[in-house]
C-alpha cells in the first residue's frame, strides 16, 4: 500500500475542507422540531400529568407503610430535575 506524504495530506486537507462546507450547511431544523417536541411533552402537560401519577402512587405507598425513602426522595427529586432542566440550563448558558 502506498504511503501519502505529509505535503500529500496537507495540500488535499484544504480543499477537503472547502468542497464540504456546502454539504455542512444543510439545515438541522428537522432534528430540532423532533428534540424539542420531546421536550415540551417532558416538562409540557404530559409530564405534569406523569409526576402526579408518581406523586399519587408514593403517597399510596407511604400511606401503606412500603415506601422507601431512597425511593421517595428518586421520585421528588426526578420531578424537581424535570421541571426545573431548562432554568439550569439556561443558568449556565447565561452571559
Amino acid at each position: 500500500m502506498p504511503r501519502l506524504s505529509l505535503s500529500a495530506v496537507l495540500t488535499a486537507l484544504p480543499i477537503v475542507l472547502v468542497c464540504a462546507a456546502p454539504a455542512l450547511a444543510q439545515d438541522l431544523d428537522p432534528v430540532k422540531n423532533m428534540l424539542q417536541t420531546v421536550v415540551d411533552a417532558l416538562t409540557g402537560p404530559i409530564g405534569r400529568l406523569i409526576a402526579i401519577l408518581a406523586v399519587v402512587a408514593a403517597g399510596y405507598m407511604m400511606f401503606t407503610g412500603r415506601l422507601n425513602w431512597p425511593l421517595f426522595l428518586a421520585i421528588f427529586f426526578g420531578v424537581v430535575l424535570v421541571f426545573s432542566a431548562a432554568t439550569i440550563i439556561d443558568g449556565f448558558a447565561a452571559p
